[in-house]
């Protein structure tokens, strides 16, 4: 059975999405199979994938909208299948938040968890009801952190948010892990702020941290995964870690 993962923070720009790429990308080189469920209206994880689609793609949206096969929406990649999304996934926020419809991707996915050894949500910006049914629908999830002068800022609202979740919708959801990301060594703000974060979360922050990398980003321009665009990049050693950080995680928990 699949290990269900939700990366998430309510701030833009922390690295969600080369997040779940980086990862799915290393897990996919230790031989494992991925499905990555893009949960974002702007969809760069699927631009990320070459997948620039039309507003009447099949997507997210429709599988949301429809009781039908989710075979019929995962789309196959280099490196992982994908749930893509983009921004007419908006149509359906409103109706799905009037109806506190927060555990329909849970039912969705349940046919194909079997299929696959990890599913990663990749969640949007802001707490709403994508946010809430990756949450419902995963098991764990990971909160990348930015590595900068406001990176503790809204987490610990964001933390009550998921808490509130758990105790009414997911028992079960339980946090991996906080990851920092955009890590630059070269600057003092950037090691103190990793160090004040490692200080507040303790054993539930990650070993592994997400240094700086441009090539994290050309790889995504390029539709590629950056163990195939750059694999001795410090991005895909990063990425590497972390993904064996993540699995024998799970080896001591067992």
């Amino acid at each position: 059975m699949a290990r269900k993962i939700a990366i998430t923070n309510q701030k833009g720009g922390v690295g969600k999405t080369t997040t779940a790429l980086g990862l799915a990308a290393a897990f996919q080189l230790k031989g494992k199979k991925v499905l990555l469920v893009d949960l974002d209206t702007q969809g760069n994880a699927s631009a990320a994938l070459g997948l620039i689609l039309e507003q009447d793609a099949i997507t997210l949206k429709e599988l949301l909208s429809q009781d039908a096969n989710i075979s019929g929406y995962i789309f196959s990649t280099e490196f992982l299948d994908i749930i893509p999304a983009n921004n007419s996934l908006k149509d359906i926020e409103q109706q799905l938040s009037q109806n506190d419809t927060f555990d329909l991707l849970k039912k969705r996915i349940a046919p194909i968890e079997a299929d696959y050894d990890f599913i990663l949500f990749d969640c949007p910006p802001s707490f709403n009801v994508f946010t809430i049914n990756g949450l419902v629908a995963a098991d764990e999830y990971i909160i990348p952190v930015d590595v900068g002068y406001f990176a503790i800022l809204g987490l610990k609202q964001l933390l009550e948010e998921i808490n509130q979740i758990k105790q009414k919708l997911n028992p079960s959801l339980s946090l991996s892990g906080v990851l920092a990301s955009k890590h630059d060594k070269r600057t003092t703000l950037s090691d103190q702020v990793l160090e004040t974060l490692k200080s507040n979360f303790q054993d539930t922050f990650f070993k592994t941290t997400i240094r700086v990398n441009i090539d994290l980003v050309r790889a995504q321009i390029a539709n590629e995964s950056i163990f195939k665009f750059n694999p001795k990049s410090t991005g895909a050693q990063d990425f590497l870690c972390l993904s064996e950080e993540i699995i024998n995680d799970k080896k001591e928990k067992n």
